[in-house]
């Protein structure tokens, strides 16, 4: 791994909450002036393709990604007011979604669900 891919993995771990490339490419240029943005693009790229990364929308049409790096199978709950991610055990239960699956004639080999809302935070302070 190059210097520059390392300090934007870096970067990416010290993001809180969901973020976009350009989000992160603007911390990471904190770190790495006159880092390019196409360099944190190939990153992000090879990062979610490892499973470092995990994709989990979008805002104002721009990926959201978050940084998902201790691979257990889980999902996330995105606040859509502060951007705060948490993780959560898959709520799927494998009998079920799976047989349906198989009675329309699909086999099951990934699948992911991100849930969106508030957190006690933001709830909190819009019942204010």
């Amino acid at each position: 791994m190059s210097r520059q891919r390392l300090l934007i993995a870096r970067s990416a771990a010290g993001m809180h909450g969901a973020f976009t490339v350009e989000e992160l490419h603007r911390s990471a240029q904190d770190v790495v002036p006159g880092l390019g943005v196409a360099t944190t693009y190939r990153a992000v790229a090879a990062m979610a393709g490892c499973g470092t990364l995990a994709v989990v929308g979008e805002r104002e049409g721009r990926t959201l990604y978050v940084w998902c790096a201790n691979g257990e199978h889980h999902h996330h709950l995105i606040c859509t007011d502060c951007g705060r991610v948490a993780g959560i055990d898959c709520p799927l239960p494998e009998g079920d979604a799976f047989a349906s699956a198989r009675r329309v004639g699909f086999t099951v080999t990934r699948h992911d669900l991100t849930l969106y809302g508030l957190c006690d935070t933001c709830r909190e302070d819009g019942e204010r």
